[in-house]
């Protein structure tokens, strides 16, 4: 399973292997994410890809889900994933 995180350019710039970043998941309005980056690999684009979009993709990560930004914040989690692959984007 791969998962498509909407997050913020800041977000995006700063992120590396072995630290987070939280967003939206992608097509699902309402679903906020906590995401503990693993390993971080080369993004092969895809022809489904926006051109105006940039994207990084990171191997093992740990996923939270939250039904809102405050619940996120207050580490209030409705599931998480331990071991995902997740592409960012933004």
């Amino acid at each position: 399973m791969i998962l498509r995180i909407n997050v913020s350019k800041l977000d995006f710039q700063a992120a590396c292997s072995d630290s987070w970043v939280d967003g939206q998941l992608q097509g699902k309005k309402g679903m906020y994410v906590y995401v503990e980056l693993g390993k971080e690999y080369e993004y092969i684009s895809s022809f489904k890809d926006d051109p105006k979009t940039s994207y990084r993709i990171f191997s093992n990560c740990a996923v939270f889900f939250a039904k809102s930004q405050e619940q996120l914040e207050n580490e209030e989690y409705e599931a998480n994933f331990p071991s995902i692959t997740v592409i960012i984007y933004c």
